[in-house]
């Protein structure tokens, strides 16, 4: 097929599909219905097995399957429901107080009561972690019976339902060899055993943020007692594989990698696959892009450096041509798909116009900035402004676009990539100490969204910390401070996320690029609906009579090798 053809297949399924009508017109363009999600039974399937490729926070991604809390991720409004809870109050949020189910077990068959919750908590307030101020404020945890516990805190604390999620309860076996990591990643799944409460095992391998094995292996916990049991009897998930890679895996056979992202640009062959289908949602995650502003060049401390960085890069040319439109456009590092916050972006649009007709925007202008910089540090204003990225190589394709902006305004920017987001993060991390291995000026991960509320993205904001390369700014902390005191149904809420965006768009504290979509490449015969953030839902896995796990030797049917039509949730229809 002609490459040419292939891309006006391709902007026809899109728009078709965008607009609602691709359903009654794919055959015509040689698309089909997907038929999976009419043909799994919602029961579990024994010999069944899906792989994934996970490059992005794979340790959030499957955590839940693995262990439990007393909430747990839910794409619904309030981003959470219950888990080992069943229900909960707070007295202005600074105590708060849970009912326990009375049937949880470890995987070891242990009974999980409120002697638990406390056992895990003395561990938590040893080695915490350390991305909100949960550890400096919890005060005591209370058991009131053998299921009812009572959290109480210094002070209100309006995300605590939030930090829950990553309250998670481990054996005391687990515990004792263990404890809690207190790294600046969590969850802490150190070693395979029968040490949580999900409805997985962890059976090979480990996965945390900042180590993992290339393959985590993990089996149906035939004993789970949540309501949402596994469908898939064993899960394979590789941390380390190349893009291209688990791309070409999942497009090209059947049984290598089931599911996987794939690049903006793999679009149009994933459509035209014999073995996979386009899936596609709305989502919460960010590119986080730093400013090293602690060993960086002196340059990045600059505002005007800042300024003509983030003002040079075409934010609407990146997300329509470069994301080929997978995404949406943010005035900071914030998806407006959270809770509120496109509230407190629309409420900012009359700031954002004023100051896109008052600011100094057009290319000449920025590269007269960089070069009066240069003149000012005796640098030769002939010669670019020379900066380096330290990046994951999945992310490479808008790295390429952005040094052609940056070009424009006289910065030549030298990309460092790596497979590894490991790598990424324990350069990151190291900044903050002054030890970090690569010297880098720019940084980009991808800040997946793992807690359902701005705060994902808001935290890199906080000065001193390890995820943090701004310098100390008290209007800042003061801002984080009662970002964290504030809960998200207050009246003060949505203005202070205003406050918040405003503050760091001033001062370009980090470079803002667009938010962008889930898209996936999935094993036809796999029914996975990706949710807005980070977490796979692996308890929701389903597969069909005539996936590979078990169809055994039979051949795949010749009719099941056509092109499919590409799936788009939508924010309305995700909740699960």
């Amino acid at each position: 097929m002609q490459i040419w053809f292939k891309l006006v297949l391709l902007c026809t399924c899109v728009l078709l599909n965008q607009a609602g009508i691709a359903k009654d017109l794919a055959p015509d363009i040689g698309l089909y219905e997907d038929l999976a999600s009419e043909e799994v039974t919602g029961d579990f399937k024994a010999g069944s097995h899906v792989k994934l490729f996970l490059p992005n926070l794979p340790y959030l991604a499957i955590s839940h399957a693995v262990n439990a809390s007393l909430v747990r991720p839910a794409d619904n409004e309030q981003g959470w429901q219950y888990d080992v809870a069943v229900d909960h109050s707070s007295i202005d949020d600074q105590i708060w107080e849970f009912t326990l189910r009375e049937d949880v077990r470890f995987h070891d068959g242990s009974a999980f009561n409120a002697d638990s919750v406390l056992l895990n908590m003395a561990y938590f307030k040893q080695q915490p972690f350390t991305f909100t101020k949960l550890a400096q404020i919890l005060d005591r945890v209370e058991k009131v019976d053998d299921f009812t516990v009572r959290f109480y805190l210094t002070e209100p604390y309006g995300v605590f339902l939030h930090d829950a999620l990553w309250l998670q309860f481990y054996t005391p076996e687990y515990l004792e060899k263990f404890g809690w990591n207190g790294k600046s990643t969590c969850p802490n799944l150190a070693e395979a055993g029968p040490y949580g409460l999900g409805p997985y095992m962890l059976h090979e391998g480990y996965v945390e943020g900042d180590r993992s094995t290339a393959e985590v292996v993990l089996n149906a916990n035939p004993q789970y007692w949540g309501d949402n049991k596994p469908k898939v009897e064993t899960i394979t998930i590789y941390t380390n594989l190349a893009i291209n890679d688990a791309r070409d895996s999942v497009l090209n056979s059947e049984s290598q990698v089931d599911i996987t992202p794939v690049p903006f640009a793999d679009e149009v062959e994933t459509v035209l696959s014999k073995y996979a289908k386009l899936t596609v949602s709305p989502s919460m995650n960010n590119y986080a892009m730093h400013f090293n502003m602690l060993n960086g060049s002196p340059a990045i401390r600059d505002e005007r450096i800042r300024f003509a960085i983030n003002h040079a890069i075409d934010k609407e040319i990146l997300l329509n041509l470069s994301m080929l439109g997978e995404g949406n456009l943010s005035p900071t590092t914030v998806s407006p798909n959270f809770h509120r916050v496109n509230e407190a972006i629309k409420s900012l649009e009359s700031y954002f116009d004023e100051a896109a007709s008052g600011n100094a925007s057009d290319i000449p202008q920025l590269r007269s900035l960089v070069q009066q910089y240069q003149r000012e540090n005796s640098l030769d204003p002939e010669q670019p402004l020379a900066l380096t990225l330290f990046v994951q190589e999945s992310f490479l394709f808008l790295t390429r676009d952005i040094q052609y902006f940056l070009a424009q305004v006289n910065i030549d920017l030298h990309v460092e990539a790596t497979e590894s987001e490991k790598q990424v993060f324990s350069q990151l991390f190291a900044t903050q100490e002054g030890t970090n291995e690569q010297a880098w000026d720019l940084l980009l991960w991808g800040n997946y969204d793992w807690y359902k509320h701005p705060w994902t993205a808001f935290f890199v904001y906080q000065p001193g910390t390890s995820w943090s390369t701004v310098l100390p700014d008290d209007k800042l902390e003061q801002l984080t401070e009662r970002l964290l005191r504030t809960n998200v149904s207050s009246d003060a809420y949505v203005a202070l996320v205003a406050d918040f965006i405003r503050y760091v768009y001033e001062r370009n504290y980090m470079v803002f690029l667009p938010n962008p979509n889930n898209v996936y490449a999935v094993n036809k015969e796999v029914v996975f609906k990706p949710g807005r953030s980070a977490f796979v839902y692996l308890r929701d896995l389903q597969i069909t009579d005539q996936h590979w796990s078990l169809r055994g030797d039979v051949p795949y049917p010749a009719e099941r090798l056509r092109p499919l039509q590409i799936t788009r949730e939508s924010i309305g229809n995700s909740a699960r």
